[in-house]
């Protein structure tokens, strides 16, 4: 038997590879068609809780039959971290052989759980909001918000993005830096309601501390799309029972984990089975309808789950080994012959 080694890729090896836009969406589709065809296994994810919403660190787990490959995410959320000046969010991945259980590779997850964020944001409007959807209201600025509406854009090609943030500091260095990069105006607006107003996607990105209605149920017009995913509340409430089409990404986990927009709504049994249209991997593998009329307001609640970030993971791996890029450690030396 030859030495195991591990490949490690850094913040920096992965800044390297540059992964697109396209592949990203591509792979994290494949992710979701998977779910849908239930080729995973996928437990809920777990917490670590030191202080929260302030400190803690989510754990997510799972296999994925297309690619061949288990995977385990430890993700740690600081909301004070910019304090630090680093992102509230660091994370790593570690994949492994499922026939042996050898580990293949170990991760940095950060800038890959942004994207990952983003590509189903992306893709769960793609098949939920309308297709001739010409404005964007989204809320936030940290590190998912960038590659949410990087994506957003890719698919619907905006005529109006709205941004707001409950830093000024940031959504005006996010605004300036993306209207450079996708050449058009992103306007920065000073509250969530003249964000959202008349928007046909929005998007709710906000890191809350304490609950805080910040998209009321009437600021969703007929035919709009919403999406929320924060760890705690932010939207009304009442949005995953008078909408036509409530939409998750994996509706065992969102029962399970206690915490996220709807959780509180969950553990207290009101948010139930019969409220649910589908997980978003089905209407991906074409099991069930997306988008059904041009009047419908459909909300899509993602939580996050191991599928994509093992996806996104093994792509990095993939480009990481055509590329040369990485660092082989020696995890297991072989017995050697006397």
């Amino acid at each position: 038997m030859s030495d195991i080694k591990i490949l490690f890729l850094s913040k920096d090896d992965i800044d390297a590879l540059n992964i697109g836009i396209d592949d990203g969406l591509d792979a994290i589709e494949k992710g979701l068609i998977a779910h849908g065809q239930q080729k995973v296994i996928m437990p809920s994810k777990s917490h670590l809780v030191l202080d929260f919403p302030n400190k803690l660190f989510n754990i997510l787990k799972g296999y994925v039959e297309p690619v061949n490959a288990a995977g385990v995410k430890i993700i740690g959320d600081f909301h004070d971290n910019y304090q630090h000046n680093l992102p509230s969010e660091f994370a790593l991945v570690t994949l492994y052989d499922p026939k042996t259980g050898v580990p293949m590779a170990i991760v940095d997850g950060t800038v890959n759980t942004w994207m990952r964020t983003g590509a189903v944001t992306a893709l769960g409007a793609k098949y939920l909001a309308s297709k001739d959807s010409k404005v964007l209201g989204h809320i936030g600025a940290r590190g998912t918000s960038w590659y949410n509406v990087r994506m957003l854009d890719k698919i619907f090609d905006f005529e109006e993005i709205r941004v707001t943030s409950r830093r000024p500091e940031s959504r005006e260095r996010f605004a300036e830096t993306l209207s450079a990069e996708l050449n058009k105006e992103i306007k920065v607006m000073d509250n969530c309601k003249d964000t959202v107003k008349d928007a046909d996607i929005i998007i709710d990105a906000s890191r809350l501390l304490e609950h805080q209605v910040l998209v009321a149920d009437s600021d969703v017009k007929p035919g709009a799309h919403l999406q929320a995913y924060g760890a705690v509340l932010s939207v009304a409430p009442t949005l995953p029972f008078t909408v036509d089409k409530f939409v998750v990404d994996d509706w065992n986990q969102c029962k399970i984990s206690p915490y996220g927009q709807f959780a509180d709504l969950c553990q207290r049994g009101e948010l139930r089975d019969e409220h649910v249209y589908c997980d978003i991997g089905e209407i991906a593998a074409g099991l069930k309808p997306g988008r059904e009329s041009e009047t419908e307001r459909s909300l899509f609640w993602h939580k996050g789950f191991a599928i994509s970030d093992i996806m996104l993971g093994m792509l990095a791996v993939e480009k990481a080994r055509e590329r040369g890029i990485g660092t082989e450690l020696v995890y297991y030396k072989a017995p050697r012959d006397m």
